[in-house]
């Protein structure tokens, strides 16, 4: 005899179970027939609850290395940004080679206009020891500086080509001598006594740097006048630098 059964069918998918279960209804057969049969018109869905986590599985082998991918187009620059801050200042380095010698430059020479004019306005005797250098009270122009009042020396501070002149008057006699660094370079001499006698001389000198020039009268009886009309003096000039 069938009896009344039950379907159970199971699904597990996805975390859920769903049971299905049929009801049964018994069909009579046909007039003779011992057995029964059955329809199903009953349909129970129970939906169970996901369970739990299964286990992390093991990695996977590593795949193959793609293709690269085409290259993007650049993007537009950014906006600078603002400037940092000043570091500190670095160690000086080591000094570099001499370098070559460069053309000379062109520029103003200096100015080298030289001259002197000096006047003595008292009279001078001469010491009956040694020769007296003659110095000058009255200084009448010293462009360059070159004539020192002090010593009354010419010192040479541009080398080159000078001219010389200086006077002489007495009542007596007298000996002048141009001398340069104690070398004599011209004399002059007048002797007419009771007369007063004037005279002059001159010298052109190639002088260098440092050299002096001066005007020196001899030791003797020998007698300069001046007054304020400045009969004696000296006077030079450059003529050509060197």
């Amino acid at each position: 005899m069938a009896q009344e059964g039950f379907l159970f069918a199971s699904l597990v998918l996805l975390g859920s179970m769903t049971i299905q279960i049929t009801s049964a209804h018994e069909v009579t057969a046909g007039v003779g027939s011992c057995s029964k049969q059955f329809r199903s018109d009953v349909n129970i869905t129970v939906v169970a609850a996901p369970g739990p986590d299964g286990q992390k599985g093991d990695m996977g082998p590593r795949g193959h290395k793609g293709t690269p991918g085409e290259k993007g187009v650049a993007g537009a620059p950014g906006v600078q940004g603002p400037a940092g801050p000043t570091g500190e200042k670095g160690d000086t380095g080591e000094r570099g080679p001499v370098g070559e010698k460069g053309t000379p430059g062109v520029g103003t020479p200096e100015s080298t206009l030289v001259a002197f004019s000096v006047a003595r306005t008292t009279d001078l005797t001469a010491s009956n020891s040694s020769g007296t250098v003659v110095t000058y009270d009255d200084v009448l122009s010293n462009v360059g500086g070159a004539y020192d009042m002090a010593t009354g020396k010419f010192v040479t501070r541009a080398g080159g080509m000078y001219y010389f002149a200086f006077t002489g008057m007495t009542k007596v006699q007298y000996r002048l001598e141009l001398k340069k660094n104690g070398e004599i370079m011209v004399s002059m001499y007048e002797s007419y006594p009771g007369e007063r006698q004037s005279s002059s001389n001159s010298a052109i000198l190639q002088l260098e740097t440092g050299d002096q020039v001066w005007v020196e009268l001899q030791m003797g009886e020998y007698t300069l006048l001046s007054n304020d009309n400045r009969y004696l003096t000296f006077s030079g000039f450059l003529i050509n630098p060197a």
